[in-house]
């Protein structure tokens, strides 16, 4: 299989994702000349532009280019799906008269849409990878979990694979009966970090710091603190350890948390979120 950069790839919608996408193809690899972008937003267009991304206002425009540059009637163009799951009925409906014959390999990022829902959606493409990249793919530290339809090819997985690979050092391989639950873990993940550092910066203040320097300080601790977690092998129970002495202030602080039972809210906060993925994958 030729490079992900010589493949001729259809983004379909032109958010943070697909930007994130983009900008770390071109930062591991060539010009990204045989990608096409469908994005009807004019003042999304001139980033992918000068990533050597041609871009078009509409998928099926996108998509016909693609196919008319390829031989075997658009043998070898894949699409990739970074749009919201709410337009997926109007963005299938305008590829329909433009996908090849046989159809073409899908990658999908579209929160909650089970592999079968698109299938629903393209009868004729079948072989589908769903992707759930996380938020700091944006800065090149996501986590993505794949998961791929039984008429995947190796090749449809390794095509997903180095692309959000070039967002992330971490892309796992799940069933896809485990993606609501790594939604919650990682998808949904960066919030629960955003709420502690809001909680501990406005403790911060009420414990006498001005906001600037409670933020400041917040920031950096966590951001440390992150950056040891994923530097060393240590466990995180080893790490609390290792900062906890007996009778001292962390041992108190922890012991208020254990008692107000934060552990246990949050596996149902996880739970809560799990679940609330389940209910929007039905359709």
């Amino acid at each position: 299989m030729r490079c992900r950069y010589q493949t001729p790839l259809v983004i379909v919608g032109g958010g943070t994702m697909a930007r994130a996408i983009a900008d770390g193809a071109a930062a591991v690899g060539d010009s990204l000349t045989a990608w096409r972008l469908a994005e009807p937003d004019p003042s999304r267009h001139a980033h992918f532009q000068t990533l050597g991304i041609q871009v078009f206002t509409d998928a099926a425009s996108a998509m016909d280019d693609a196919v008319s540059r390829e031989p075997a009637g658009g043998e070898g163009v894949r699409l990739l799906l970074a749009i919201k799951p709410q337009v997926l009925a109007e963005v299938s409906a305008g590829l329909a008269n433009a996908l090849p014959v046989r159809g073409v390999p899908i990658v999908s990022i579209l929160a909650g849409t089970t592999i079968e829902r698109l299938h629903h959606a393209f009868p004729g493409c079948r072989r589908v990878v769903r992707a759930m990249p996380n938020l700091a793919a944006r800065i090149g530290m996501g986590v993505t979990a794949l998961a791929s339809s039984s008429q995947s090819t190796p090749e449809d997985l390794d095509f997903a694979r180095s692309m959000f690979e070039s967002v992330g050092p971490m892309v796992v391989s799940i069933e896809e009966s485990l993606m609501d639950a790594f939604t919650a873990l990682a998808g949904s993940g960066p919030a629960y970090l955003f709420f502690l550092a809001e909680a501990m910066a406005r403790a911060g203040v009420e414990l006498g710091f001005d906001d600037a320097t409670a933020q400041s300080v917040t920031r950096q601790t966590l951001a440390g603190a992150a950056r040891l977690l994923a530097e060393t092998p240590d466990r995180p129970e080893a790490l609390r350890a290792a900062v906890t002495s007996k009778g001292g202030t962390t041992e108190a602080a922890s012991a208020v948390l254990e008692r107000r039972g934060v552990a246990a809210s949050l596996l149902e906060a996880m739970t809560a979120a799990r679940d609330r993925g389940r209910e929007l994958s039905r359709f």
